[in-house]
């Protein structure tokens, strides 16, 4: 199996986990209650990794950062939903592109569609999304769910501490340098990766990765120049370690998403 193509689906496996209670980043696969926070509250801070079930029954993962970055991956068929958010007080104001992992198309055959909507917020405690989503094709859908926040992400980042030697499960390996750049090279399909890992906020466990592609073999020739960014989350309650990314990039002309899941040597 080649990561590039259908190792997407990776992630989206160790997320649900085998028996759909626990996820990579260790939250319980549950709907909880929505908080609906009260009105005159503080601006509640948008930073977190959160986890639940949409109204499809999709398991679905948001990471946020506190300067507005909003990333939606839905585990059943790795698309994702990357744009902003804003707060004011406990309410949310949310606008994203959902866009199909490379290879495939969203259910309609589109390449993307325009998403908006509200929820409210409970900073490190809940998040509820409503959102409305209008493909290029003209299909109409909606996704709304209530997520609980992950305490993994409460950890520390820093990059001594997600630097080191990963690989996945076709023991590709991947290399994080103490400075924050990452390479990679499948001996299969040739494909390099260079990247770079960067600290958003040393408070919170996520962090910035941009990753460009070159020298890729037939059939992945199309990823060549491409670059991907997004995030990574680091699970350190795993043993391995883990290390996930939710990555999305232009090929082709279409964005496109990428996950997978790497686990330290």
């Amino acid at each position: 199996m080649n990561r590039y193509v259908v190792c997407m689906s990776v992630f989206s496996v160790l997320l649900s986990a085998c028996d759909s209670t626990a996820d990579f980043t260790g939250i319980t696969a549950t709907t909880p209650a929505a908080p609906g926070p009260g009105q005159g509250v503080p601006d509640q801070a948008l930073a977190g990794a959160w986890s639940g079930i949409d109204n499809s029954g999709n398991f679905i993962v948001v990471f946020s950062t506190n300067d507005g970055r909003f990333n939606l991956l839905i585990a059943d068929n790795a698309e994702q939903g990357v744009g902003t958010a804003s707060v004011v007080g406990g309410a949310l104001t949310i606008n994203y592109t959902q866009v199909a992992p490379f290879g495939f198309t969203l259910s309609d055959g589109s390449s993307s569609a325009a998403c908006s909507g509200s929820g409210t917020i409970q900073e490190r405690q809940t998040l509820s999304i409503s959102v409305d989503c209008t493909t290029a094709g003209g299909l109409s859908f909606n996704t709304f769910a209530d997520l609980i926040y992950d305490p993994l992400n409460d950890r520390d980042s820093a990059l001594s501490v997600i630097g080191g030697v990963y690989t996945d499960e076709d023991a590709v390996v991947t290399s994080i340098a103490g400075d924050g750049v990452l390479f990679s090279q499948d001996p299969v399909s040739g494909c390099v990766q260079n990247g770079q890992v960067n600290v958003i906020d040393p408070d919170y466990n996520l962090y910035d990765v941009t990753i460009t592609y070159s020298n890729c073999l037939a059939p992945f020739t199309g990823l060549n120049g491409a670059t991907f960014s997004g995030f990574a989350l680091l699970n350190n309650d795993a043993a391995p370690e883990l290390i996930g990314f939710v990555l999305t990039g232009r090929v082709s002309n279409i964005t496109v998403a990428l996950d997978y899941v790497l686990a330290r040597t």
